[in-house]
């Protein structure tokens, strides 16, 4: 008898960075997470969402339930996710300098 294909659902998860800043440990983490699971969890995919193009909260952004192109994509990625991992700066009981 011969082996049916088994199919794995695809688990999306939306990887978001709280820091802006390039060379930050914290994108650096989310950066390695993305591609060591890519490669080594089967069914799973984590795709990295910048945030750097979205606007300051403003409402008036927001017309008639529509909101800014890049907003919307934004939205879009998050709400077609199963999960979302965050990395979030520490900045040691202080302010960041950058």
């Amino acid at each position: 008898m011969a082996a049916s294909a088994v199919i794995q659902p695809m688990i999306k998860v939306a990887a978001l960075c709280g820091s802006l800043r390039k060379a930050s440990y914290s994108r650096g983490l989310v950066n390695s997470a993305v591609q060591i699971a890519n490669e080594s969890i089967p069914g799973q995919q984590i795709e990295f969402i910048e945030i750097e193009p979205l606007p300051f909260i403003n409402m008036d952004l927001e017309v008639n339930g529509t909101y800014p192109p890049v907003v919307e994509a934004f939205r879009q990625k998050i709400l077609e996710a199963d999960s979302i991992l965050f990395a979030s700066p520490e900045y040691n009981y202080s302010l960041s300098l950058h």
